[in-house]
């Protein structure tokens, strides 16, 4: 548990993130049963505790701060925007277009009330496929007769929020890097903070909706601690402290700074300090596919179990979603990343 800078735990290539992205992939599942399964009450377990934010807003958080320092660290090492883009849309794209025609057109067959070829001739099904793969802040949330009755949402993946806001993060970071903003941690420092802060003064300046502008936050959080790796330690004892400080401020207009500093803490002590989970990795990385298929397997299991209390719930659709997440990163995902 000694204490290490950001860039010699990068030098020793092994760290946690593989898990914290299993991890936070699983509290999504979690944080939306009590939205999707009907016999799941009240809020979750960190909302009761005082939080003041729920599992699933803390899962999307880890995610986001941890693109933002890995795609920061992909950039720099290759120094090439044409690579860079390419990678991000072979990492997003595949099983992004995977999920929503699979939804779409396999998916929705299964569980419409409408007679199989009425379904096929609706043209919001094809506009739930063409809508969504725009990845635009106007998604395409319902299929016609699926989940319609006897369940409390109709939405066919609501997950999918946060994709266009990922696409938006590497476009940001694209044009700073054709801006020469990221070859110097000062002056990357200096601009995320101007945008930060400009964002919160004039959000109407910024295509992002509420929700978009929190997880620019944590992505930029990510992209300054890459920036400043040499400089920044990770130490238990400052760890400590940056959760005593969101405890403490918990009531107080800081907060959701201190939760975010705190947050980021615990990720890069959990990445760096604890004893790497080698083993892990033999199996490839279900995370993004059991984020992708998550909320559909609760709707599933929601609709066939409805009586299915939290505990019951959440195991069956996250076992559900492991399978698919592996499924999805051997059969598309990491063959797709061979054309990187």
């Amino acid at each position: 548990m000694r204490g290490v800078t950001v860039e010699d735990a990068l030098a020793r290539r092994v760290d946690n993130f593989l898990a914290l992205r299993i991890v936070a992939a699983s509290m999504v599942i979690y944080g939306h049963a009590s939205t999707i399964a009907p016999a799941v009450k009240g809020p979750d377990i960190f909302v009761r505790s005082g939080w003041g934010i729920y599992s699933g807003d803390i899962a999307v958080d880890i995610f986001f701060l941890i693109s933002g320092f890995l795609v920061t660290g992909s950039y720099i090492r290759q120094k090439n925007l044409y690579a860079f883009a390419k990678a991000r849309f072979l990492r997003v794209y595949p099983a992004y277009v995977l999920n929503v025609v699979g939804l779409a057109l396999v998916y929705g067959l299964l569980f419409t009330s409408l007679p199989k070829a009425a379904y096929l001739q609706q043209a919001d099904v094809w506009n739930y496929i063409t809508t969504n793969l725009k990845m635009s802040s106007s998604m395409a949330w319902s299929l016609p007769g699926v989940f319609e009755h006897g369940i409390r949402t109709s939405t066919i993946n609501g997950s999918q929020w946060t994709l266009p806001a990922e696409v938006r993060m590497y476009v940001l970071l694209g044009v700073m890097a054709t801006l020469g903003l990221l070859t110097s941690a000062r002056v990357t420092t200096a601009v995320l903070g101007a945008l930060l802060v400009l964002g919160v003064l004039r959000p109407e300046l910024f295509p992002l909706h509420q929700d978009w502008f929190r997880l620019a936050a944590y992505f930029s959080v990510g992209v300054l601690v890459y920036m400043h790796r040499s400089r920044l330690h990770v130490r238990l004892e400052w760890i400590v402290a940056l959760v005593l400080l969101a405890i403490l401020t918990r009531h107080l207009a800081i907060y959701p700074m201190a939760f975010a500093l705190a947050l980021g803490g615990v990720v890069l002590g959990l990445a760096y300090l604890t004893p790497p989970l080698r083993w892990l990795a033999r199996f490839g990385d279900p995370s993004y596919g059991v984020y992708l298929w998550g909320w559909p397997c609760q709707q599933a299991v929601a609709h066939l179990l409805p009586g299915a209390g939290v505990v019951l719930h959440v195991s069956l659709a996250l076992a559900i979603a492991l399978g698919l997440g592996y499924a999805s990163w051997t059969v598309l995902e990491k063959q797709a990343l061979r054309w990187k």
